[in-house]
């Protein structure tokens, strides 16, 4: 009878050992299959220049202003990329603010791959030495920070120096004609040159956001403005880094970061007693 009693325990034993074992087999997968929080390629991080681009780590990027967003270039090599060396990664992962969709890569002509940020090539600054830091800025004057809400950036050209474009790169112009806090470009002008209107402005830190201000046109749609003259479109530029508007009419200019437009010009008469006229442009655009 003992025996009996014994082996009965035993088979409860080891049927609780067993229903025991299996619960908590079934239990293991749920946590060991768990995914792994994917870290951020490119980050927003907070500086003394405000929000600004930064990689994983949290090491600064930066924009040349050489550069011509979208043309799958970057004309940053030999030297200057041992200062500026390029920023890639085969696989971008953002968070909101920025959008997945804004980033892509290029070939270079070094053969290197390049991430770039809606169009500009991105890089670091080898004079960065802890994170967050932002040495690079304005550095040459054609370097700097890349800013997520930037509405208004810098590009340059050898032969126009620095200018206004908007965030993609596209060039901004001023009317010679127009009047400080006005514009004259109406009726069918505004077809050729859209006026360009930012509303919120982020720009470089090389440029004050007082300089900016709005103008309410005469169909009540806004227009931006920098140190009092209005900013445009040309409509014959049809991609990013176009500067076909440039000494249109003498009367169009790719809008400088001085502001300033050359005189509309004058010219001297022909005639036997020569004497000076101005000419005077119908519409000039």
């Amino acid at each position: 009878m003992k025996d009996w009693f014994t082996i009965m325990v035993l088979l409860a034993l080891t049927s609780l050992l067993l229903i025991t074992g299996c619960t908590q087999n079934q239990t293991l997968p749920s946590i060991t299959q768990q995914a792994t929080p994917v870290s951020d390629t490119i980050k927003v991080a907070p500086t003394s220049l405000g929000n600004i681009l930064v990689d994983g780590q949290g090491k600064t990027l930066y924009y040349f202003a050489d550069d011509i967003p979208a043309s799958g270039a970057s004309v940053c090599s030999g030297s200057c990329a041992v200062i500026w060396p390029v920023f890639y990664s085969n696989s971008i992962t953002v968070s909101p603010p920025l959008l997945g969709s804004d980033f892509s890569s290029i070939v270079r002509a070094d053969g290197m791959n390049q991430t770039t940020y809606r169009g500009w090539p991105l890089y670091y600054f080898q004079g960065d030495t802890n994170l967050g830091d932002v040495n690079g800025e304005n550095v040459n004057k054609n370097w700097f920070v890349v800013k997520p809400d930037e509405t208004l950036m810098i590009a340059q050209r050898p032969t126009l120096g620095l200018f206004l474009v908007d965030k993609m790169g596209n060039t901004l112009y001023y009317f010679a004609k127009d009047t400080p806090g006005s514009s004259v470009c109406t009726g069918s002008c505004p077809e050729k040159w859209p006026p360009f209107s930012a509303g919120f402005i982020s720009v470089p830190s090389v440029l004050d956001p007082a300089g900016f201000s709005t103008l309410t046109r005469a169909n009540g749609l806004n227009q931006t403005l920098f140190m009092g003259r209005p900013l445009y479109y040309f409509a014959n530029d049809t991609k990013s880094g176009d500067t076909n508007g440039e000494g249109f009419n003498n009367l169009w200019y790719v809008a400088n970061i001085s502001g300033t437009v050359p005189n509309i010009p004058t010219l001297v008469s022909t005639t036997a007693i020569p004497t000076q006229t101005t000419i005077l442009y119908s519409g000039g655009y």
